[in-house]
């Protein structure tokens, strides 16, 4: 049970738990990666640079990013923000003493990190949606998985012994203590015996002894049918993690069958992890990417769509559900493919991210609109009837602006209407804020892209961090760009020279400009 001190630490902790739930939609998923992995990411990439697969400035960017975010966080001491900034007050050079001194703070502050916040907690030196995400990404970089996570918190929470947010804290704190990561016996079974040229290898488990190592391990073996099955090896920091890790191994064999034989190799559809508590699917859930205007506007098998558009949008599926060097290669190339300058291939990410930016007001406000509606429906009579969702938007906008809209019964929909009111009260800074947030991400997986084709790296630091990232960022685009060709009769580019317009005449003056930033004139 959470002893709250104020709404704020309530607000807090319910936030946090909504981004490490994969089911929630992109407006309120996690953004960007921690400020420990931005520091890991920037002390690996200036070995890149010197091998010359990224740019310097690349490297430039990276470091005035991070400088910034350190600039306002509070789990830092004034004098590590300092030596922060002598490290990247010039591009470190791989090897020099800068470039060690970045990772040298990356291990002190990832030592405690969650009990600096703690302590920031308990000074009211934070704030929701800072902690929530700072949170949340560094303990999803470490390694854990979202379902772990959220479970560990909520069995806190629900427990009958009385906790404080910096309590909790320290709980997670000390979990990542005693849950390193670690090996973890995973099996992966097959229904017919892969074609090998000297059979199957002795190692690999056959019929009866498949059975047995289920039966060992507490899994209900009704239904199982498989020939041979290997047991795997992998590292993770939990049950769920080892399954994550094991199906990407999984994936690879499989790559490698087809293209060595030309057959599938056909997998059981379950793996059992030693110690969890039931077999894991095979099929891993979808990174998020959705593009929903194909289905809105009836599009799916519409011959009327430009070629460009049309590959991209299959380059982005390898985003979705590809392995991770595919899911980079294909999800850059329909990025760069639609929206890069010609003499700047970086620039795709800018212009993404502003598309992205723009469609935040409504996608909240459409979300939101609907839940009041069926909350308050005595007090929202204004919604009755309204069809457009644009209309919708402006409706709620009104009620925020002008208090009117009852108190929410969710805490996850009362922290969005806060969040809501600090964009209308100041929509210039926050949308350039969340436009640098994405940007961010965007740009990470060039870098990623650059460091797997060209450097052949597939165990980057910041590899899956980015994908888990920017996966229901780059649908959401892609859905934009789509609305525009079809419904606007735009180019992606001439999209982004009317998102940039917008975004650069916004103003506190006029806030139900938000609604409206990708719309016509």
């Amino acid at each position: 049970m959470l002893i709250s001190v104020n709404s704020l630490e309530k607000s807090a902790v319910v936030r946090l738990l909504e981004f490490l739930s994969e089911r929630k939609p992109w407006f309120r998923s996690l953004w960007g990666i921690g400020v420990v992995l931005a520091m890991e990411e920037l002390y690996e990439a200036c070995a890149a640079l010197r091998q010359g697969h990224l740019s310097e400035a690349a490297i430039k960017r990276m470091a005035s990013s991070l400088q910034k975010r350190v600039g306002v966080h509070p789990a830092f001491t004034e004098a590590e923000k300092q030596f922060l900034r002598q490290q990247v007050h010039q591009v470190p050079r791989a090897d020099g003493a800068a470039h060690f001194g970045i990772r040298e703070l990356s291990a002190r502050v990832s030592s405690d990190y969650l009990t600096r916040w703690g302590r920031a907690f308990a000074a009211g030196r934070f704030t929701v949606e800072h902690f929530a995400r700072s949170v949340a990404a560094y303990l999803l970089d470490a390694g854990f998985a979202g379902q772990y996570l959220h479970d560990f918190i909520k069995a806190r929470l629900d427990a009958p012994e009385p906790i404080t947010l910096p309590q909790l804290c320290d709980a997670i704190q000390a979990e990542m203590s005693a849950s390193p990561r670690r090996e973890f016996e995973v099996l992966l079974a097959f229904t017919t015996i892969p074609a090998l040229p000297n059979g199957v290898p002795p190692s690999w488990l056959r019929g009866a002894a498949i059975i047995a190592w289920l039966k060992e391990n507490g899994f209900d073996t009704a239904g199982v049918r498989s020939p041979v099955a290997i047991v795997l090896r992998v590292q993770a920091r939990d049950a769920i993690g080892a399954a994550q890790v094991a199906r990407s191994e999984s994936d690879r064999y499989a790559a490698r069958a087809l293209i060595a034989t030309g057959a599938p190799l056909n997998r059981v559809p379950m793996l059992w992890v030693k110690g969890g508590a039931a077999p894991a699917p095979m099929k891993e859930d979808s990174r998020g990417v959705g593009v929903k205007e194909l289905f809105r506007g009836d599009r799916v098998f519409s011959a009327d769509v430009s070629q460009s558009v049309d590959a991209a949008l299959e380059l982005l599926a390898h985003l979705d559900g590809s392995s991770a060097p595919a899911a980079v290669a294909g999800g850059w190339g329909a990025i760069e493919g639609l929206l890069a300058d010609p003499s700047d291939r970086a620039t795709a990410a800018d212009n993404l991210a502003t598309l992205v930016t723009c469609s935040f007001p409504r996608a909240e406000l459409t979300a939101l609109s609907y839940r009041a509606q069926r909350t308050h429906p005595e007090q929202c009579t204004e919604l009755e009837g309204v069809e457009t969702n644009r209309e919708r938007c402006r409706i709620l906008a009104r009620m925020i602006i002008d208090g009117r809209l009852p108190e929410m019964t969710s805490v996850a929909d009362q922290a969005a209407i806060a969040r809501l009111k600090k964009l209308f009260a100041n929509p210039a800074r926050e949308l350039q804020t969340i436009r640098e947030t994405i940007g961010d991400s965007f740009h990470r997986l060039y870098r990623q892209r650059n460091l797997i084709l060209h450097g052949g790296r597939l165990d980057s630091v910041a590899l899956t961090a980015s994908l888990r990232t920017v996966a229901k960022l780059a649908g959401a685009g892609m859905d934009r760009i789509v609305h525009g060709h079809h419904v606007q009769n735009l180019r992606p580019l001439e999209l982004v020279a009317k998102a940039n317009l917008a975004l650069a005449l916004v103003s506190r003056e006029a806030p139900l400009e938000c609604v409206d930033l990708l719309e016509s004139s």
